[in-house]
């Protein structure tokens, strides 16, 4: 078979209207920005990736993300042949060090390729199902008390979830006041994830997790503070769950989380980790462990990147919550089944992007080619 030759990279960046605003401490927004990357070859086959833009999560902009992908890595790839997805994942990390965001969207894309050239969804490629979808958990928006209860109420009564979460790390009395109104008007027929996106310090952490203990109906705490030390004690302290989520970049992060106690679960975002390839290193380590993973869904391509990723790593058994969008770029984007979300069985990541909302929901462009 002949070599598919990469001829040309384009990234655009878009910003999509929220269904709901997102609010954590790192602050609120009624926009998700992404950057969608497209790698055409010579055989008319285009390979399609995405990463979220998050400055203060991932610490790249929207214009650092178009530069990365335009002056350090499209360089890289444009020009060779498509099929050693290793060698070019080597080679682009040689090229720009540690700016996994920017590695995420074109890796992504060269996964796209290469299923699609094979005529394989991704799944078989990551060595096929060991179970046939992602298991879905519902989502609580920051609000007041009494509109997070009844939030939280419809979600369980309407879609019967096992699992919810809300964010917390802001001011831990209101936190706490939150939880207590959520986990009432729950009455036992789920449990809360609260997610603290590092903004306890450690004693605001002890406290709160003790209320909220007391309380009841505490099913898991993602990442309430910054540091690994803080984590461990955390996991040390509370019978709970900690789960990592800030604490893991690079896969050899995940070791040093492993190896100090301070997570026996962690939130794989994908973007976060520079695309499929490390969150593959990243379960491999925490399956060795007997730890579990969740892969955050998000939206568009990388909703239907998560669920490639949860059927093909076996230590991928906690769910997570969909991202719902007001519209999107992509002509049949992936859709809940129920409490699942489930692969496409069509080659590559199995989506098509919708050219003319690519388009519409524009913001930023730079292409490159040989």
């Amino acid at each position: 078979m002949r070599q598919m030759i990469i001829t040309g990279l384009i990234a655009t960046a878009v910003a999509l209207p929220r269904a709901n605003t997102l609010t954590t401490q790192y602050g609120s927004g009624d926009l998700a920005t992404t950057v969608i990357v497209e790698l055409t070859t010579d055989q008319g086959i285009t390979g399609i990736g995405q990463t979220a833009v998050a400055p203060r999560s991932y610490g790249e902009t929207v214009e650092g993300l178009l530069t990365n992908i335009r002056h350090h890595l499209a360089p890289v790839l444009v020009g060779r042949a498509a099929h050693n997805l290793e060698v070019m994942h080597r080679d682009m990390m040689r090229a720009l060090p540690h700016h996994w965001s920017s590695h995420a969207g074109v890796e992504l894309a060269l996964w796209d390729l290469r299923g699609k050239a094979l005529g394989v969804p991704v799944y078989e490629l990551l060595g096929g199902k060991v179970r046939d979808g992602l298991s879905l958990m519902g989502f609580v928006h920051h609000d007041t008390p009494e509109r997070m209860a009844a939030e939280a109420r419809r979600a369980v009564e309407e879609h019967g979830y096992p699992v919810l979460k809300m964010k917390v790390g802001m001011d831990p009395r209101e936190d706490v006041a939150r939880f207590r109104a959520v986990s009432e008007a729950l009455e036992g027929r789920a449990t809360l994830q609260i997610d603290g996106n590092t903004g306890w310090s450690l004693w605001e952490a002890i406290w709160a997790l003790r209320e909220m203990v007391a309380i009841g109906g505490l099913g898991a705490v993602e990442q309430p503070v910054a540091s690994r030390r803080e984590m461990s004690i955390l996991a040390r302290t509370f019978a709970t769950p900690i789960m990592a989520d800030e604490a893991i970049y690079a896969a050899q992060d995940a070791i040093d989380v492993v190896r100090e106690g301070a997570a026996s679960v962690a939130l794989m975002k994908i973007t976060k980790h520079g695309g499929v390839a490390q969150v593959r290193d990243i379960a491999t380590v925490f399956g060795a462990a007997n730890l579990s993973l969740s892969v955050a869904i998000y939206f568009d391509l990388i909703a239907a990147v998560a669920a490639h990723l949860a059927v093909a790593l076996p230590c991928v058994t906690w769910p997570s919550p969909f991202t719902y969008l007001k519209d999107t770029i992509l002509e049949e984007p992936p859709t809940p089944e129920g409490l699942w979300l489930f692969p496409s069985e069509a080659a590559g990541w199995g989506v098509t992007l919708d050219a003319d909302k690519v388009a519409h929901y524009a913001v930023g462009r730079a292409s490159y080619e040989g």
